[in-house]
């Protein structure tokens, strides 16, 4: 056999061509069984000039897993479907995408995941992620088997991961906590916030952000205690309905996770018209900022983030570098005056 291609050894070793291109190149970490096994398929099919596999690779093929949580709220649905998308716009190398649902109600979920994700199937994976025992450590194991790991929208800065993908969520509740203290004026009140898990870093991130400016340019406005509701809709009626009726104080309301559906329904229900801010531009929360049920957004683009992610982990499968401005991730304001 004259020529031999990358697909050639990819098909023979019943490994993917990335993998193949990842060990001829010496690009990242591979386990010694897969090396062998290209090996052995070299071997096999006689081919005696190595150096001539890299003038004739045929169009690589990179398979990625992402992990995202399983309680669909419209914020998941969207970002499932950008996902899905985002694998067209590479034309010169095919990317496949896995997803692949998980609990985040603790770490355990992801971190079987996590462990389960086989090097040989996928060179990346890009997970919402959960800072619970062990996940840090899950994290590692996946590195050092030679997975790319991203963290999406939430991360958990101190692991070995890679790279993340989201907004700045510090900044992002600095923003609602400036909107809010100007939005309810020179009044006294209280402020009541709702979030999924305060174990989950953007949610932590935001309330931090939003704790610090409310409690240094609008200390007459107290913060009431954080209810966390999982990001049930549910939980979240619930909870607002109490906050309503036994909070006459209330000025503000700030709903930092998913779930927002309850919010609204329970808003809907009655008089009182505190000022309201979320997170992520949804279809009903888009119709409560039109008709002024909640005053502001803060959204973020679910086809830049995985647009961004493909790539930075293609860049991370190829040894190459990341173009920073291109992957930061922007935050938008939303108004009744610029919805779409």
């Amino acid at each position: 056999m004259d020529k031999l291609t990358i697909l050639q050894i990819a098909e023979h070793a019943g490994v993917s061509t990335a993998t193949v291109d990842r060990i001829l190149h010496g690009r990242t970490r591979v386990s010694e069984k897969t090396r062998k096994r290209v090996e052995e398929a070299v071997k096999e099919l006689q081919n005696k000039n190595i150096p001539e596999l890299f003038l004739q690779a045929a169009k690589g093929s990179y398979r990625f897993k992402f992990l995202t949580p399983n309680r669909k709220s419209n914020f998941v649905v969207d970002m499932e479907r950008s996902l899905k998308v985002a694998t067209a716009a590479f034309n010169d190398v095919e990317i496949i995408c896995d997803l692949h649902q998980i609990s985040l109600s603790d770490g355990n979920d992801l971190i079987e995941a996590l462990d389960g994700i086989d090097p040989d199937q996928h060179q990346g994976v890009g997970a919402f992620v959960i800072d619970a025992p062990g996940v840090k450590q899950a994290i590692s194991r996946a590195v050092e088997r030679g997975i790319n790991v991203i963290t999406l929208v939430s991360d958990i800065p101190d692991s070995s991961r890679h790279h993340f993908v989201g907004i700045d969520n510090v900044s992002a509740g600095r923003v609602v906590g400036n909107l809010m203290g100007r939005f309810i004026g020179a009044q006294d009140g209280k402020i009541g916030v709702i979030t999924g898990s305060l174990r989950i870093r953007d949610q932590f991130d935001r309330f931090f952000g939003f704790r610090q400016v409310i409690e240094e340019r609008f200390p007459r406005l107290q913060l009431l205690p954080v209810f966390e509701c999982e990001s049930d809709p549910e939980k979240n009626r619930a909870t607002t309905s109490e906050l309503l009726q036994n909070e006459p104080q209330l000025q503000g309301l700030y709903s930092i996770a998913a779930g927002n559906i309850g919010i609204l329904d329970a808003l809907d229900n009655t008089d009182q018209s505190p000022v309201v801010i979320m997170h992520e531009l949804s279809d009903p929360v888009r119709k409560a900022l039109a008709k002024a049920q909640v005053d502001a957004v803060i959204s973020q683009n679910t086809d830049h983030i995985a647009r961004s992610a493909m790539r930075v982990l293609r860049a991370y499968c190829e040894d190459k570098p990341i173009v920073e401005s291109q992957e930061r991730i922007r935050m938008d304001i939303f108004l009744a005056d610029n919805i779409y």
